[in-house]
């Protein structure tokens, strides 16, 4: 690896709890760091990270790989790595971090290394993408702030923004601050419609980044979601097709069975019958949510059997 290349992308930003110091000021006590978990070999130091003030515990670069101990000595070659990868904690958008080399995955969860930064500077050493371990939906809400942000913040020097575009930014901000507040389905269905969106306003000002790649995997999972609804729905169009077609034929068995399980659910045929349109569109909203059907779903069951 270009000696050039990892010192222009080493520096005080991926610690927390510990001390980085570049090739320029290492501290005695490399020397301590090199002979319990360094390499005999490979000792072209260019950064080092002390956790422990004696050596004892810290982190390595050379021109070759990283050297670390924070419980056990461990190492790995930049040119062994396969993956970088942050992995969103539970209830928070912080992270911890995996690499994966070609024999083993090195897991980071300790507080002596800002591990967003760390992968980060790895990602910019090796020209290596990112990949990040969150549901579809917190990729909406994690990376589509960090676009509006590069927006706002003139990242993109040749983009000059439109008023109308600087509003479409707000609208957005507005909308991702109101899906917060949502739960559950609700919630997944308006992270889902921001995705669309979002993505074709970026993709109108010609935007490419890492977190714009990240919000197309979510959406392709959006789709992917969309297929298997429209094929259960089509499956569902069928079979109700088939049981009108009996019907009229004098078969009421599967007529029959319906209306059995409508019961076993709760669902009163005569009171449907003296209600509204608008009470019957309610009604069956409040038991889609109460079956974990979403907004979306329940759209396209009104589209394809009618309102």
């Amino acid at each position: 690896m270009e000696k050039e290349i990892i010192l222009e992308n080493l520096d005080e930003s991926i610690v927390n709890e510990a001390t980085f110091y570049s090739q320029q000021n290492i501290p005695s006590q490399i020397s301590q760091a090199l002979y319990l978990y360094g390499s005999t070999t490979d000792y072209q130091v260019l950064g080092f990270i002390d956790a422990s003030g004696d050596g004892s515990k810290g982190m390595i670069f050379t021109d070759q790989g990283i050297y670390f101990c924070f419980k056990e000595p461990h190492f790995f070659l930049y040119e062994d790595i396969e993956k970088l990868i942050l992995v969103k904690k539970e209830e928070t958008f912080d992270f911890y971090a995996k690499i994966k080399t070609k024999t083993s995955t090195f897991v980071f969860k300790n507080n002596y290394l800002n591990l967003k930064e760390f992968i980060e500077c790895l990602s910019g050493i090796l020209e290596m993408p990112i990949s990040y371990e969150m549901s579809a939906y917190e990729k909406v809400e994690y990376f589509v702030p960090l676009v509006l942000d590069d927006l706002k913040e003139d990242v993109y020097e040749d983009l000059e923004l439109t008023k109308q575009q600087y509003q479409q930014i707000k609208d957005i901000e507005h909308e991702l601050e109101m899906a917060k507040e949502l739960k559950d389905l609700d919630y997944q269905d308006e992270c889902r419609s921001l995705c669309r969106y979002c993505l074709d306003f970026f993709e109108s000002l010609g935007l490419d980044s890492d977190e714009i790649e990240a919000l197309n995997e979510a959406q392709s999972f959006f789709d992917q979601q969309d297929s298997q609804e429209n094929q259960q729905l089509e499956g569902a169009k069928r079979w109700v097709d088939e049981m009108m077609s009996n019907y009229q034929n004098g078969d009421t068995g599967m007529y029959d069975q319906m209306k059995s399980t409508m019961g076993n659910l709760g669902i009163d045929e005569e009171k449907l019958k003296n209600m509204s349109n608008e009470e019957v569109n309610q009604y069956v909203q409040d038991m889609c949510k109460k079956f974990g059907i979403s907004q979306s779903l329940f759209d396209k069951l009104k589209d394809k059997f009618g309102r």
